[in-house]
């Protein structure tokens, strides 16, 4: 299995080699790999990544192509994360990059403050090294929101130019409201109104708050100021503190004078700057929202569905007559105010997957003398309808909140909703581990209807003998959002139940990923979440490896969704400062996959208490520490200016010297790296020189670290390593670490003093077996540069070991 270094490397060279056959006649054989690269994540992931991959193709030309790149090179590690037999397919699209076929080597560094660092293998181009490297990642907004925020799509509100006006007069706004409220698609519009020009569209980019609650942004670590670059940072995933707020004003009056600006949002809690620049967010209309992106995407007769004004008529055909359209206003009243605008459009979507023939037919039917057959047959379609594009809200509360509902039938239904594609046999046995394990109350699960019964009748489909909801899309979720918000007083029981049936004993411990993940989904929107709790219990029942790698993805994503995003950087920092082994494993491979790569920052920062022990986790550590210094020159300075800052604020812990020994290592590519750039510049040598110094200081790290210096030497002897950079530095380490007195030289040497008599008391004082064989083939073996042949110490009557 290839390991994390090697996975990033190969989907860096795969998203280049796909963005730069994006624009080529070339690109239909490219689309195939890619086509089979996501076939490894199912049907449905082929098809949602194939749609964004078109749709990026189409308009490759007009897109930056860095953006591009970073986008999918996201998407494809994602993937081949999830899906490690797509490693084959990710590295045939990978060998399609010209830039890997490149054998020559072109770096420089052009008037550069710091290290000239050549990282990896064949690299060309220049590299410039200028001071600590930017907050990563700076991504560049999705076409999706800036479409939004533009017409057709826009619905207006006096959000976005209120902002504007604050983007003209101090470089910063900040628009404050809660979730549901149009904040970003707001802020999006109030940078494209500012910034835009006759001469085009601005570059607009997201910004990752990659510090902490109690930190504060330095200077250094922004992007630099360039005319028609706008910024939005989320603080919903990270307070603004005062402080924090302070440095970022100042940074948005440099952005100002150049033709940039800085856009906040949040709500009014994350926020703890002037008021001055302060923005209420305004709620768009939904109705209008839904309307705007049906008739955008040529649904023109769903979007009329949710018109208000039903006298409107509608022309069928070109010479008939105007007749009344029935479809017209039927649904008006399905979205309300209080609706957000990310679930009006969430709610157009599954408009436009309803056949607008079969809500005709409803609508003729339903206009039928209510005591028909066909009346009824119309009102329950059209109900039906209503509860596809609802997610079977109405249902459900007849269902789940209903007389007689309390017991076996919902336990059926959310046992089913959990274990979706499950055997049905298995969703029952979940269903009796429910609450009390009295086995009267099992046998009743099979008295009376039957099981499939049950399940048939509370909208599960039972027809391939698993448990499935192919005639209700979206139910499984909403069937447990609404078992979760209904009964209140069961929570902690339901908490329960799904830690019992996946302990690494219990009847669904195979399904926990897919529970995991529903877990997930219901946490963004639900009071006193199970997710994070669940996540506790998994990590301290014994979980094997392929439990700890679900919980770490599980925790990535959670970091990556907005609504628990601060919840999972604080449940990681707990988790790394505490002392348990499988929670400490977590952190430490989230650290190193694409939580790290998200927020290095926040990741180093957990990283540094995982070094504290020695045990499996911080060898992850350390050896995710050298895979961000791998992936690119800026992760390799970033690392190497955390461990400086380790060294320096926390002389007596044990994480500057673990990390400074996984950098070291000589099995591993990076100290190729820095010894090729301590051989041009000082401050690398320095850094190797202090590092060592601080290493030795500590007798934890001892054994490793004579590892390492053995391993220094005999990549010197081979060949693998500057022999002259490397003892060198070597020498200046001893110089610094022993004192240089008569003992000193002595026992090291000097020039004038490397006599036989002298290397034979070396020997005896390390209590070593001096050497009577023939000389050394090594022409560079300092013993063969001693005059004479050296005397057997065993038969002098030193302290050698004796003869064999």
């Amino acid at each position: 299995m290839l390991d994390q270094a090697q996975l990033v490397g190969m989907a860096g060279a795969a998203s280049a080699a796909l963005v730069a056959e994006m624009t080529k006649e070339s690109w239909a054989s490219m689309r195939s790999l890619a086509a089979r690269f996501f076939r490894r994540g199912g049907q449905e992931e082929e098809e949602r990544q194939l749609a964004r991959l078109d749709a990026d193709q189409v308009q490759a030309a007009a897109l930056d192509q860095a953006a591009l790149r970073e986008r999918w090179n996201r998407r494809l590690l994602t993937l081949v994360e999830d899906f490690p037999d797509a490693a084959d397919d990710l590295a045939a699209m990978a060998r399609r990059n010209p830039e890997e076929q490149q054998s020559g080597v072109n770096q420089s560094a052009e008037n550069n403050t710091g290290s000239v660092i050549q990282v990896g293998g064949s690299n060309t181009g220049n590299i410039n090294i200028t001071g600590r490297p930017k907050l990563p990642p700076v991504i560049a907004i999705a076409r999706g929101d800036r479409e939004a925020a533009l017409e057709p799509l826009w619905v207006h509100t006096p959000t976005p130019q209120q902002a504007a006006n604050l983007l003209a007069a101090h470089g910063l706004a900040v628009i404050l409201g809660e979730r549901g409220t149009g904040r970003r698609i707001s802020a999006v519009r109030a940078l494209h109104t500012h910034l835009a020009t006759p001469a085009g569209a601005p570059q607009l980019y997201d910004l990752a708050a990659d510090w902490e609650d109690d930190e504060v942004p330095e200077r250094e670590v922004l992007p630099e100021p360039i005319a028609g670059h706008g910024y939005l940072i989320d603080a919903a995933s990270r307070l603004i503190s005062e402080n924090a707020a302070r440095a970022l004003t100042t940074w948005a009056e440099e952005l100002r004078a150049v033709g940039s600006c800085l856009v906040i949002t949040g709500s009014q809690r994350d926020w703890r700057g002037d008021n001055r620049f302060e923005i209420g967010a305004v709620r768009p209309d939904a109705v209008q929202v839904a309307r705007n992106h049906l008739a955008h995407a040529g649904s023109h007769a769903q979007a009329g569905w949710l018109q208000a004004d039903v006298q409107r008529a509608a022309t069928r055909g070109l010479l008939r007559p105007a007749v009344p359209d029935q479809t017209v206003g039927i649904l008006s009243d399905l979205i309300t105010r209080t609706v957000s605008p990310g679930d009006a459009v969430a709610i157009a979507g599954r408009l436009r997957a309803i056949d607008p023939g079969r809500l005709a037919r409803a609508a003729e039917h339903r206009d039928s003398p209510p005591e028909s057959p066909e009346y009824q047959q119309g009102a329950r379609e059209l109900r039906r309808i209503r509860e596809e594009v609802l997610l079977w809200t109405n249902f459900l509360e007849e269902k789940l909140a209903g007389t007689g509902t309390r017991g076996q039938d919902r336990m059926m239904l959310l046992a089913a909703a959990y274990l979706e594609g499950a055997p049905l046999e298995l969703c029952i046995k979940a269903a009796t581990a429910f609450g009390s394990r009295d086995e009267a109350l099992a046998r009743r699960y099979r008295e009376g209807r039957s099981p499939r019964r049950r399940l048939a009748d509370v909208g599960v489909d039972t027809a391939d003998d698993t448990a499935a909801f192919h005639s209700r899309p979206g139910f499984a979720l909403s069937a447990i959002r609404t078992d979760w918000h209904h009964w209140a007083d069961e929570r902690e029981e339901t908490r329960d139940w799904l830690a019992r049936i996946t302990a690494p004993d219990g009847i669904a411990k195979d399904w926990t990923e897919q529970i995991g993940s529903r877990l997930l989904d219901l946490s963004i929107t639900a009071v006193e979440s199970p997710f994070f709790p669940i996540l506790d219990t998994w990590t301290t029942t014994s979980p094997d490896e392929q439990r700890l790698r679900i919980v770490t993805a599980l925790i990535t994503r959670a970091a990556e969704t907005e609504e628990l995003a601060r919840a999972a950087h604080k449940q990681l920092l707990d988790w790394a400062t505490k002392g348990h082994p499988h929670r400490r494993r977590v952190v430490a491979r989230a650290c190193g996959g694409r939580y790290g790569m998200r927020w290095p920052h926040m990741a180093f920062v957990r990283l540094r208490h995982i070094l504290a022990l020695d045990d499996e986790a911080a060898r992850i550590a350390a050896s995710a520490l050298s895979t961000h210094a791998a992936a690119s020159t800026d992760g390799l300075q970033r690392v190497v200016e955390t461990v400086e800052t380790w060294f320096e604020r926390y002389p007596t812990h044990l994480a500057g010297p673990r990390a400074f020994l996984a950098l070291t290592d000589p099995t591993h590519s990076v100290l190729d790296t820095l010894m090729s750039a301590a051989q041009a510049a000082p401050s690398t040598r320095d850094f190797l020189i202090n590092g060592w110094m601080q290493t030795l200081r500590q007798p934890d790290v001892r054994d490793h670290a004579h590892q390492i210096l053995l391993g220094w030497a005999r990549a010197a002897h081979e060949g693998r390593l500057n022999r002259a950079t490397t003892f060198g530095i070597l020498t200046d380490v001893r110089n610094a670490h022993t004192p240089l007195d008569a003992m000193s030289r002595f026992l090291y040497g000097s020039p004038d003093q490397d006599d036989k008599a002298l290397i034979e008391a070396r020997f005896a004082l390390a209590n070593l077996r001096a050497c009577n064989h023939t000389q050394c083939s090594e022409p560079h073996c300092p013993l063969n540069e001693a005059a004479g042949p050296f005397p057997d110490t065993n038969t002098a009557g030193g302290p050698g070991e004796p003869p064999p």
